[in-house]
């Protein structure tokens, strides 16, 4: 069910509301001289978290997330983009730029006067949780690395988002480890560019297709699977690329997979195949939206079920409510915390001592924000597990 409604209790927050709104902004029956830019249609949408679960949850299979990125679309051609969307699409070169002076940088991110003006100037929350930029980007740490020959397994192809790229490369470094040390020869998408998901969430449709254009035919020309770490880029590609219809999506698509994917496929015909150094013990696992709305399973929770010593809890927690730049919005603000309150009780009521896995980078920053737990990537839990007497960094002891 739409995490909206369940917050709020309001019919214009379900797939339902708002796909009434959307009818009668089509029809016309708002007076207003666009019915695109309808006040009554911006209520729906501005609330609409993007989070896909309409896709299989609505009995109707509406897909809200893809009305809503046309919508917005449709609102961009008529009206010019806003600024705070065209900063928001361009996450990845921000971090290009914020990379190369990560120290000033970051002390401007932490000042309260910059704060207080972007939430002036762009409506950015002053309080939101902005993650600091990386003081070595992932991707020159994987240059200057020393690489393994991969024990004999199959080539993979490591898709370093932008957020792991510039903001939390220790994810990147703990998921080489785990391939590497489960056989795997890793190599990167070597020219690629931003997958597009901050523009598809801001209805800036052309640049997903110019962003997604280059990115299919750079992968079209390989075939090793490729491994995703953030899931909201991996649904770029398993999605929007193939509803743009653009030249090798289905192709690509089929190789595409969440790191759980690959590791738990690997596990399956070989139980040790993953060289842990002890046993897992107890773990919790919040589960990104995406993910849940287009894999048939939760295979996180599934891949460390099969691992030695583990005491598995999977969140029935929902939707974190930050969804990307969502609940960075001061707009959005209470609406994001009362959509993570279901999650925020779930991570309180855990015991001490246990590990907490969240995937998305949004789930994690919220996590963190409104939690004291300590959430940490997959790949960082099991990297951990992969050492002897190393701190994981992941229970939520308070």
């Amino acid at each position: 069910m739409c995490p909206t409604f369940i917050a709020t209790g309001e019919e214009v927050m379900s797939t339902r509301g708002r796909a009434t709104t959307i009818r009668a902004a089509l029809e016309g029956r708002f007076d207003s001289g666009s019915a695109v830019a309808a006040p009554e249609l911006e209520e729906a949408l501005s609330g609409c978290l993007s989070c896909k679960a309409c896709k299989t949850e609505c009995p109707s299979n509406v897909d809200m997330a893809l009305l809503k990125a046309e919508l917005l679309h449709a609102r961009h051609k008529e009206h010019g983009v806003p600024l705070v969307d065209r900063m928001i699409a361009s996450a990845d070169w921000l971090g290009r730029l914020g990379t190369l002076a990560p120290g000033p940088a970051n002390l401007l991110l932490r000042w309260p006067p910059a704060r207080r003006l972007a939430q002036a100037a762009l409506g950015i929350d002053a309080d939101a949780p902005v993650p600091p930029f990386a003081r070595q980007r992932f991707d020159r740490w994987f240059h200057h690395r020393r690489r393994s020959d991969g024990g004999g397994r199959r080539r993979v192809i490591l898709w370093d988002d932008t957020w792991t790229r510039y903001h939390e490369p220790g994810v990147g470094r703990s998921a080489v480890e785990v391939l590497e040390a489960a056989g795997f020869e890793v190599a990167l998408a070597e020219g690629r560019r931003c997958c597009g998901r901050p523009a598809a969430s801001r209805g800036l449709l052309d640049e997903v297709r110019r962003l997604g254009e280059h990115n299919l035919a750079l992968l079209a020309t390989s075939e090793e699977p490729i491994v995703f770490l953030e899931p909201s880029c991996w649904s770029v590609f398993r999605d929007e690329y193939r509803q743009l219809g653009l030249p090798f999506a289905e192709e690509v698509a089929a190789r595409c997979v969440l790191l759980e994917d690959l590791l738990l496929d690997l596990v399956k015909d070989d139980p040790k195949a993953l060289p842990l150094a002890r046993p897992v013990g107890e773990v919790a696992v919040h589960g990104h939206c995406h993910a849940k709305a287009l894999a048939p399973e939760n295979r996180v929770a599934r891949l460390l079920e099969r691992l030695p010593g583990a005491s598995v809890r999977w969140l029935d927690s929902g939707c974190c409510g930050m969804a990307g730049a969502f609940g960075m919005l001061a707009d959005n603000r209470e609406l994001s915390r009362a959509v993570a309150a279901p999650l925020v009780t779930a991570i309180e009521e855990l015991p001490t001592r246990t590990a907490l896995v969240a995937s998305g980078t949004s789930c994690r920053h919220q996590i963190e924000h409104l939690t004291k737990g300590r959430p940490v990537h997959l790949a960082e839990l099991l990297a951990g597990f992969l050492r002897t007497g190393e701190n994981l960094g992941g229970d939520i002891s308070v």
